[in-house]
């Protein structure tokens, strides 16, 4: 009887499920390249989805808002993509080309 309680309770140990958010701040942009990220939907635990951000820099986890811009496109991405192939999803899709500044020289009237 011992035996079966104290294996029910490893069970248990081991199915640890954690009852809050993984994010209780997260910040609205993050600057700098990242490595990797990890979209967890909204459950019983948490009422929201979270973004989990992995700084290509230093490897932090960093937490990002799904308010944001930067957070919107990458759950909009994750979605097309089934959860799947996140690295995709981290480059720039809508990046524009950059303009260049040219400066405007009047021309001059040659008079002879």
């Amino acid at each position: 009887f011992n035996s079966i309680l104290s294996f029910e309770t490893l069970l248990m140990l081991f199915q640890y499920v954690p009852k809050t958010c993984q994010c209780p701040q997260a910040k609205i942009r993050i600057k700098g390249p990242f490595s990797d990220f990890k979209v967890t939907p909204k459950g019983p635990n948490c009422l929201q989805d979270e973004i989990i951000v992995i700084r290509q820099k230093n490897y932090n986890h960093v937490c990002l808002s799904t308010e944001g811009r930067q957070g919107k496109r990458l759950l909009k991405c994750c979605t097309q993509k089934d959860g799947k192939d996140s690295k995709k999803c981290i480059h720039r899709q809508d990046q524009k080309p950059r303009r260049r500044n040219r400066k405007h020289v009047k021309s001059r009237k040659v008079t002879s």
